[in-house]
C-alpha cells in the first residue's frame, strides 16, 4: 500500500530536512568567512603590535645612550649633503693670513734630498704654521706689607690685582685665577669632571692641583658673582621674548629640575626641587611684559603674559599620530600639520609681502585651525590633542605677530644641551650647594659666550674682586650699561 502524501510523508520531510541543511551549511560558511576575516585582521594586529613593541624598544634604548646617538633609528632617504649650506661664506685656513708672525725659520736646501746632487734655480716658498705652544706653569711670589693707618686706625695691606686670596702661612700656596677660571668653565660649560679636568692640568699643563680646590674654587666664584647672576635674572625679566624649558636633574639622588630661561643675549639657569610655577615666577617677577615661548607643561599656564606654545612639539605629536593610524582618522593630524606649516612659511615671508595682504593671511590661517578645532572627533588620540590644542588656541600663533617670536621653542632646548650632557657625565650634583654653583656659573658662562665675551677673563675679574656686587662683563654693553 503506498505512503500518503502529506507534510508527514517522508519526502516531504527529506526535502524539509534538505532545507534545513543548506541553510545550516550556509551559516556555517559564512561564519568561517567572518572567522576568517578575523583571524586576517589579529594577524595584522598581532604584526602591528610587533611592530609597535619594537619602535618603543628601540626608542627606550636611544633614551638611555648618551647625548648623541651612534647614529638614526630610521636614516633619511634624502640626507642632507655634508659640509656647509649652499651660500655659506667658506671658512679656510688659506685666509686671512695671521697679522703677527712669531718667528721666521729659514728651511735650506742644499743638496737634492733624492740623490744627493747640487741644487739649481732656487724658488722661494712661504708657509705659516699656528700652534700652540708648551704650556708650563708659572709661579708668582707676591710679597705683601700690612701696618695699620695713621687717620682710621684700620689694619690694612696691600694687595696684587691677581691675589684672590690675602692668606698666608699654611694656605699661603694658591692656583691663580687663570687657572680656577678655566677649570670653571671646563666643568660648568663643557662638562668635564674634576677629576678630568685635574688630570689635564697634569698631563698638559704640569700643573698638580686636586678636585677638592677646584671644587671650593668654583663655589667662591658663584658666590662672588651673585650681583651679576642677579644682573642676568633683571635682564630677563625686561626681554621682550624669553624661551624657558626644564629638563631632569639630580641632588643628592634625589629628584629636581634644571630650568632655563633664555633669548638672544642672556640665559638663566635655575636647579630646583620642584616643577611647578613658582620656579616661574621667581625668574620673571610679577611684572614681566614679554612674551613666553615654552611647550605645554602646565606649569606655564598660571602665568600672566602672552605666551607662545612650541610648533616643533605640535608638528612631533601629530606626525606620531599620523604614523600609526588610518589615513581616514589620521585627516586630523595631516591637517593640523599643515595649518601649522603654513603658518611657519608665512612668517618667513613677512618682509616681502605687504601689510594688508599679510594681515588677511594670518586671518586665513586662524579661521582654518579654528573650523579644525571645532569638529568632534572619535579617536581617543585626536581628540586628546585637538583637547590640547584647543586649551592653547590663543597661544598657538602668537609668533605670527610678534617678529622676535619664533614658532618653535628649539633655543631653550639647545640653551639644555650642556646641562644634559653635563648631567650624563655627572649625573647632577651633590648638595645644594653644588646645585647652586653650576646654576650661577653656567649661567654667566653661557651669556658670556652668546655675547662674544671672555667668560675667562670674566671669571678672573670676579675672583680677584671678591666683591660680590660686582658685575662680570658677560652681557653685551647696550644691555648692561
Amino acid at each position: 500500500m503506498a505512503e500518503p502524501s502529506g507534510v508527514n510523508s517522508p519526502c516531504s520531510r527529506c526535502a524539509i530536512l534538505e532545507r534545513r541543511i543548506a541553510e545550516l551549511e550556509a551559516q556555517l560558511a559564512a561564519r568561517d568567512a567572518r572567522i576568517a576575516k578575523l583571524e586576517a585582521q589579529i594577524a595584522r594586529y598581532e604584526k602591528r603590535i610587533a611592530e609597535l613593541e619594537r619602535l618603543v624598544l628601540e626608542a627606550t634604548r636611544a633614551n638611555k645612550r648618551q647625548a648623541a646617538p651612534f647614529s638614526r633609528n630610521q636614516p633619511k632617504s634624502k640626507p642632507k649633503r655634508p659640509g656647509r649650506s649652499e651660500g655659506h661664506v667658506a671658512a679656510t685656513r688659506a685666509a686671512p693670513t695671521p697679522e703677527q708672525i712669531s718667528q721666521t725659520i729659514d728651511v735650506p736646501l742644499e743638496r737634492c734630498p733624492s740623490c744627493g746632487g747640487p741644487v739649481e734655480d732656487l724658488q722661494t716658498h712661504e708657509q705659516t704654521v699656528t700652534d700652540l705652544p708648551r704650556v708650563e706653569p708659572i709661579t708668582n711670589q707676591y710679597v705683601t706689607h700690612s701696618g695699620y693707618c695713621r687717620r682710621c686706625g684700620k689694619r690694612v695691606r696691600s694687595r696684587h690685582d691677581d691675589q684672590t686670596s690675602p692668606a698666608g702661612g699654611a694656605a699661603g700656596n694658591q692656583i691663580g685665577p687663570n687657572a680656577l677660571a678655566l677649570a670653571a668653565d671646563l666643568k660648568h660649560r663643557l662638562g668635564l669632571s674634576y677629576r678630568k679636568i685635574t688630570d689635564l692640568f697634569r698631563c698638559h699643563f704640569g700643573l698638580t692641583v686636586c678636585g677638592a680646590t677646584l671644587a671650593r674654587a668654583g663655589q667662591r666664584l658663584a658666590r662672588f658673582s651673585a650681583g651679576t647672576y642677579q644682573t642676568l635674572i633683571t635682564v630677563v625679566r625686561a626681554s621682550r621674548v624669553v624661551c624657558a624649558d626644564e629638563t631632569g636633574w639630580r641632588i643628592n639622588a634625589r629628584s629636581a629640575w634644571l630650568w632655563v630661561f633664555t633669548n638672544d643675549y642672556v640665559t638663566v639657569y635655575l636647579i630646583r626641587e620642584d616643577r611647578s610655577q613658582t620656579v616661574i615666577r621667581d625668574v620673571l617677577g610679577p611684572y614681566f611684559r614679554g612674551v613666553l615661548s615654552s611647550d605645554c607643561c602646565a606649569s606655564y599656564d598660571p602665568i600672566e603674559a602672552d605666551k607662545q606654545k612650541c610648533q616643533g612639539h605640535l608638528l612631533k605629536d601629530l606626525s606620531a599620530i599620523e604614523a600609526v593610524k588610518s589615513p581616514a582618522a589620521a585627516r586630523f593630524s595631516t591637517r593640523a600639520a599643515k595649518i601649522i606649516q603654513r603658518a611657519i612659511q608665512l612668517q618667513r615671508r613677512h618682509q616681502s609681502m605687504s601689510t594688508h595682504g599679510y594681515a588677511s593671511a594670518c586671518g586665513q590661517i586662524e579661521a582654518r585651525m579654528d573650523r579644525l578645532l571645532d569638529k568632534r572627533y572619535a579617536d581617543p588620540d585626536n581628540r586628546r590633542l585637538a583637547k590640547r590644542m584647543i586649551k592653547h588656541r590663543d597661544h598657538l600663533f602668537t609668533f605670527l605677530y610678534v617678529e622676535e617670536v619664533e614658532p618653535t621653542n628649539n633655543a631653550a632646548e639647545r640653551a639644555l644641551r650642556p646641562a644634559v650632557i653635563a648631567r650624563k657625565l655627572s649625573a647632577g650634583n651633590r648638595s645644594p650647594t653644588g646645585a647652586q654653583t653650576h646654576s650661577i656659573i653656567a649661567s654667566l658662562a653661557q651669556t658670556a659666550r652668546q655675547n662674544g665675551r671672555d667668560f675667562i677673563a670674566a671669571a678672573k675679574a670676579v675672583l680677584c674682586h671678591r666683591d660680590p656686587t660686582y658685575i662680570a662683563p658677560v652681557l653685551p654693553s647696550l644691555v648692561s650699561g
